[in-house]
């Protein structure tokens, strides 16, 4: 094994740290409001697809309220929650209340409503952009009688419960079923997502689908050769990690398969097969060791990736 790559491991061990608490990420665009939590959080190169498509959907969302005429607050809440019970992932459509409830649930609280606005509030592990679209659009035109499709849910906090008001399964579905030619239309707006700049690693998403690239817009004023490089669409993923230097992303479809992608279509694996020791996503080392990254997990196991080869290596 590499000399420099066991001294890297070496470092790593001693430095090495645990997952944080989730993430709260709180934005405005326009009269919309979101408030997101995430599953973890690690560092601003570790982001869970969640989290990105929280931005998608609060600018999308600006530009339907803009095109109804809705200037009034609208609160999308939405908090990940993995849970093998179904029972505890749910949707709130609400009238008169862009307060903030997820927020709080966890403490056993129910917020006192502001009677303003309206909210799009979502406990799940995961969402769908254009369902998520449909929602907010449905929400707008038909505000009035909203409430009026609540139904009684026990949440569990802890050994405790609290009796909440949300919507059936069945009444969502029904919504995020119908075609709308309002949602079609704005998503096809392309939404930038990271942009690191000049021969760095950027994200965009469109049409359903992220799309991961490698900048190749010369600044202003520069007299560059365009490379050649290409993007790599997704419509979906658990987490992507960014180097250190974005100039390569690792793309986990889920907590054991990745995809290595640098703009370089030889380079782009399939999926790569890793074995995780927890839901806690993998980290990577500072650097590429010439055509070798190191990544690692929670328990500090390390492998070695080849993406020359496409092969992978655990460090026992």
């Amino acid at each position: 094994m590499n000399k420099l790559i066991l001294f890297f491991i070496f470092l790593v061990s001693l430095n090495f740290i645990e997952a944080h608490k989730p993430k709260v990420r709180i934005e405005n665009f326009g009269n919309i409001k979101t408030y997101f939590v995430s599953g973890f959080n690690f560092d601003q190169k570790t982001i869970e697809s969640e989290e990105l498509k929280m931005q998608v959907v609060g600018r999308l969302s600006k530009l339907i309220a803009e095109k109804l005429g809705c200037s009034d607050t609208i609160m999308i809440e939405r908090k990940t929650y993995y849970s093998h019970d179904p029972k505890q992932e749910f949707f709130i459509l609400e009238n008169n209340n862009s307060q903030y409830k997820l927020a709080v649930l966890d403490e056993g609280i129910l917020l006192k409503s502001n009677n303003k606005g309206l909210s799009v509030r979502i406990l799940s592990g995961n969402i769908n952009v254009v369902d998520v679209l449909k929602l907010v659009e449905y929400s707008i035109l038909n505000r009035k009688k909203l409430n009026r499709k609540h139904i009684v849910t026990a949440y569990y906090y802890g050994e405790e419960k609290l009796k909440i008001l949300v919507n059936s399964e069945n009444f969502i579905r029904k919504i995020c079923k119908i075609q709308s030619k309002l949602v079609s239309e704005v998503i096809n707006n392309n939404i930038e997502l990271l942009n690191n700049g000049f021969l760095r690693t950027k994200i965009s998403w469109k049409s359903g689908k992220f799309i991961f690239g490698i900048d190749h817009k010369p600044p202003a004023g520069g007299n560059y050769l365009e490379p050649l490089t290409n993007d790599f669409k997704i419509e979906d993923f658990r987490y992507y990690l960014d180097s250190n230097h974005s100039n390569f992303f690792l793309i986990f479809h889920n907590s054991n398969e990745f995809t290595y992608f640098d703009g370089k279509n030889e380079n782009t694996s399939a999926k790569i097969e890793v074995k995780n020791s927890s839901w806690y996503p993998f980290q990577l080392s500072k650097d590429r060791f010439r055509d070798k990254i190191v990544l690692f997990d929670n328990y500090s196991y390390f492998y070695v990736y080849n993406f020359k080869k496409k092969l992978l290596q655990k460090i026992e």
